[in-house]
């Protein structure tokens, strides 16, 4: 049995934030340290509905975004899933919508991994933008592209229980949860 630690919540912590700013690589460390289960949900979201993010995407956005919502819903509907530590890394527009954002604030806490937009284009541009439909495949668009969805988005980040820096290396990312976590705990 993992020993709990101050800054671990005993429930979900969902991740969220741009896409590239880091919730599948630094959820699993977190999830590492607490010895707890990781979540990707857009990995869920594919094994549910059987085919790949860039192909329900293709279906429409608006296809997408209902897949999405249920995958959260089948999720925090499981039971002992709000009674229990674990790591989700949200989809970056999970956020957009309102009935999102409060299944994961009565399911759990929300952190957001706050990116610049500059620093999200860069890391995109190194990995296949093919598979982020809302970016296209022109790599000279990107930094545009990710900017506007950022300023579209952000008031719905800035929702979450906490903001915390994803710049870095993701361990360093990581303890900075940890320490905005501990710090949060203390505070409730």
């Amino acid at each position: 049995m993992t020993s709990l630690r101050a800054d671990d919540p005993q429930r979900p912590l969902f991740l969220t934030g741009m896409m590239g700013a880091g919730k599948s690589t630094v959820g699993p460390i977190l999830a590492a340290m607490w010895g707890a289960p990781f979540i990707d949900l857009d990995r869920r979201i594919e094994r549910i509905f059987g085919a790949a993010i860039p192909a329900l995407f293709a279906r429409g956005e608006s296809h997408f975004r209902s897949c999405e919502k249920t995958a959260l819903q089948l999720l925090v509907a499981e039971p002992g899933f709000r009674a229990r530590t674990v790591v989700v890394a949200a989809g970056g527009g999970l956020v957009v919508d309102p009935a999102n954002r409060a299944a994961m604030r009565a399911a759990g806490l929300v952190y957001f991994l706050d990116v610049p937009p500059a620093e999200l284009a860069r890391r995109l541009s190194a990995t296949a933008i093919g598979g982020r439909p809302l970016l296209g495949s022109d790599a000279g668009a990107v930094a545009a592209r990710v900017a506007e969805l950022l300023d579209n988005r952000r008031s719905a980040y800035e929702e979450a229980d906490g903001v915390v820096d994803g710049n870095g290396p993701p361990q360093d990312v990581a303890h900075r949860l940890l320490t905005a976590l501990a710090t949060s705990l203390r505070i409730h």
